[in-house]
């Protein structure tokens, strides 16, 4: 509880919002206009409890039917603000929000500030992106914006992370490629890549994400993202190094090539303008 402390005046309050939302019955006394506050109680108070983050995945199911979006952005936000400002502490609560919630960019707002502020592990420096990256290994319900927001980092510390996708099924594989709309950058080609050479009989949808990719973006970059961000004073996104889409097309054709038709070789090159 001792995160609380020096950030809410009622901790009595909180309590009693987060044992309502744990109760079956009482869930369903707690007002619209009380959800905002109740759901950051139950993350915040469950974030070493590792049963009761799965049970505030499924109240955050019922917060999400009771209150609308704007309320669950602010939620959202304010939770962030107070993580921050502790310097990651707390920041497994931000799970629900990332998993559960139906609003796509909410949704990515929150596995981005997992992202941002997780606290570091003492054998993973990445330990937000490891949680999302176990989330889409072990839920089949997780939704796509986990890997959407992972991909979209551009950061290649995080390519080695992303292996246990592989365990995935070739089907789960091909609903969350059809459902990408990471832009290119180095880490999502590179992974979209290592899925076609894993999976060639999804090289048809693979093809159609690297369309997808080539034509939200006029070049693909490598970059390096500041990690956690609250342990830097200027928490810039530093860039390694970039090509033309042409010349990441000429990187890519010789991984493409044994796998993709002529055709879907032909479109790809298309998008990439080469």
């Amino acid at each position: 509880m001792g995160i609380f402390q020096d950030n809410f005046s009622s901790l009595s309050e909180l309590e009693r919002l987060a044992a309502m939302a744990h109760d079956p019955v009482r869930v369903f006394e707690i007002g619209a206009d009380q959800w905002p506050l109740a759901m950051m109680a139950c993350a915040l108070m469950a974030t070493n409890d590792e049963e009761k983050q799965e049970d505030n995945l499924d109240i955050y199911h019922i917060f999400a039917e009771k209150t609308p979006v704007e309320a669950r952005k602010t939620s959202l936000l304010q939770l962030t603000r107070f993580i921050s400002s502790r310097k990651g502490e707390g920041w497994k609560a931000l799970l629900p929000y990332a998993v559960e919630e139906p609003e796509e960019a909410l949704s990515r707002k929150a596995a981005l500030s997992i992202i941002t502020l997780a606290q570091p592990a003492p054998d993973e420096k990445l330990a937000g992106v490891r949680l999302l990256a176990e989330q889409l290994r072990s839920n089949d319900m997780a939704p796509t914006t986990l890997l959407d927001t992972l991909l979209s980092m551009g950061d290649m510390r995080v390519l080695p992370l992303l292996s246990p996708l592989s365990e995935l099924s070739a089907e789960r594989l091909e609903e969350m490629v059809t459902e990408l709309r990471v832009s290119a950058n180095r880490l999502s080609c590179t992974w979209t890549l290592r899925v076609l050479s894993l999976y060639p009989e999804l090289a048809e949808c693979i093809s159609d994400l690297l369309v997808r990719m080539a034509s939200a973006t006029p070049c693909v970059l490598d970059v390096v993202m500041p990690v956690p961000t609250w342990a830097f004073v200027k928490p810039d996104v530093q860039p390694l190094h970039g090509w033309t889409l042409p010349e990441y097309f000429a990187r890519m054709k010789g991984d493409l090539l044994p796998y993709l038709t002529p055709e879907q070789l032909s479109r790809v090159q298309a998008a990439f303008k080469a």
